[in-house]
């Protein structure tokens, strides 16, 4: 991103604001009313070391695997027939 400089505050551009038509609070709400159908990540906390970075994605593709289990196991129009 570009660094502009103005001599003075006349030569700054006008700035722009965005008219919303919900108010911050409920936006946040409605994004926050995803969470359950995700779920929780079911990954161990911590840090996790690897012999390779092969074992890694394995370790990754398990969780996500179970992940996906789990919401397809909690929304009936994502299971598989």
């Amino acid at each position: 991103m570009p660094v502009w400089k103005y001599r003075s505050i006349e030569e700054t551009p006008e700035v722009r604001t965005v008219k919303r038509d919900r108010p911050l609070g409920a936006r946040i709400r409605a994004v926050l009313s995803l969470a359950p159908i995700a779920g929780p990540l079911g990954m161990p906390r911590g840090v996790h070391k690897f012999r390779s970075i092969d074992d890694l994605h394995a370790d990754r593709r398990k969780y996500e695997r179970q992940r996906i289990a789990r919401i397809r196991e909690r929304n009936e129009r994502l299971r598989k027939p």
